[in-house]
């Protein structure tokens, strides 16, 4: 037992004599520092492109933040049959290939991509020029072949919107015509050709413009944005297209008068969550928003109103870019043309 205490303070002696020397040589009062959290500022336009392609409403924009294509736009031209277009970029702000549809539509449609390949298919909504306004879904590669289907007695005042899941389903959600304009959803099987698999009326959620609806990779989940009679903006979840959550940090107590655009990325150094959103003000700004607290949204100088007017709802993609995200929208200018900024936090 002595010869074991007496190793023991053996063992400490040498332990006080190099913690002196290591005082001696760094100080006494060197401390190991923590890494810094990201501090995020007001969202700001960092640049802008206008097109020379021009829209009758808000345009439709689908992103991603790898691979060969990062941004799919589309839009209804201003040509006298008012037919849908579609381009891709590998930036987001420079795109080509552009493709004219023969089809045609009396508002915006909806656009999303099964994958960032150029191989991959493009899928685009829109509501017919038909008497009823029939819901339309076009799957496939513009110029190399296309399935189109047409949902009988579906039927919408407003555009739809369409997103494609991680597992590649395609859901498609639109506002409907009955008197309350309540928010459907239906899923669509594409392999194959297409057809309905199965449609939901959202019966609690009502809106009087364009919803939005997206594929959360953050929680590998569906999530839905809208307005309301009031022009709150609204949003909700779901894990399957059919049960759906609003959280307590719903609605978003700012006002919108078209349909809001919310999303949410895959980035690192950035916010997860962004939203965008044309104002009520007289001169119908585009203004931004994010979170890092997802479900809420508190204000913490993470909002802005740019210097930009909206003819249509605004969407918002992200392509990529360190503390950036992709805003797109339709300009109040005579000939309504298509703008594109890269906004920075």
């Amino acid at each position: 037992m002595r010869q074991f205490r007496s190793v023991r303070r053996v063992c400490f002696g040498v332990a006080l004599a190099m913690l002196a020397m290591l005082i001696g040589l760094f100080g006494a009062t060197t401390t190991v520092s923590a890494m810094p959290s990201t501090v995020f500022g007001p969202p700001k336009e960092v640049s802008k492109v206008t097109l020379a392609d021009t829209s009758i409403d808000g345009p439709a924009l689908w992103t991603s933040s790898s691979g060969s294509v990062r941004a799919e736009l589309a839009w209804t031209g201003t040509d006298a049959a008012h037919h849908l277009n579609v381009m891709t970029s590998s930036d987001g702000i420079h795109y080509s290939g552009k493709v004219i549809l023969s089809d045609t539509s009396s508002l915006g449609p909806g656009v999303a991509r099964y994958g960032a390949d150029v191989s991959d298919n493009t899928v685009i909504a829109w509501i017919g020029t038909d008497r009823n306004r029939t819901l339309n879904v076009w799957d496939g590669v513009p110029l190399h072949g296309y399935t189109k289907l047409t949902l009988w007695g579906e039927n919408s005042f407003t555009s739809p919107a369409i997103a494609t899941t991680g597992g590649g389903d395609l859901y498609l959600v639109w506002a409907g015509t009955d008197s309350g304009h309540s928010l459907n959803i239906a899923h669509i099987i594409a392999r194959g050709g297409m057809s309905l698999d199965w449609k939901v009326t959202l019966s609690k959620f009502h809106s009087p413009a364009s919803p939005s609806l997206v594929y959360d990779p953050n929680t590998h989940q569906l999530l839905l944005s809208w307005i309301t009679g009031d022009n709150h903006i609204h949003f909700a979840m779901s894990p399957d297209g059919k049960t759906w959550t609003e959280p307590a940090g719903s609605p978003i107590h700012q006002l919108s008068d078209v349909g809001p655009w919310m999303s949410g990325f895959d980035g690192n150094n950035m916010p997860r969550y962004f939203v965008t959103w044309r104002g009520t003000d007289a001169a119908h700004s585009v203004n931004v928003r994010y979170t890092e607290s997802f479900p809420n949204w508190p204000l913490e100088g993470n909002q802005s109103t740019l210097d930009e007017s909206s003819f249509g709802g605004p969407v918002v993609g992200y392509v990529g870019g360190a503390r950036q995200t992709l805003i797109a929208w339709t300009g109040t200018d005579a000939a309504h043309h298509l703008n594109l900024a890269v906004i920075g936090v």
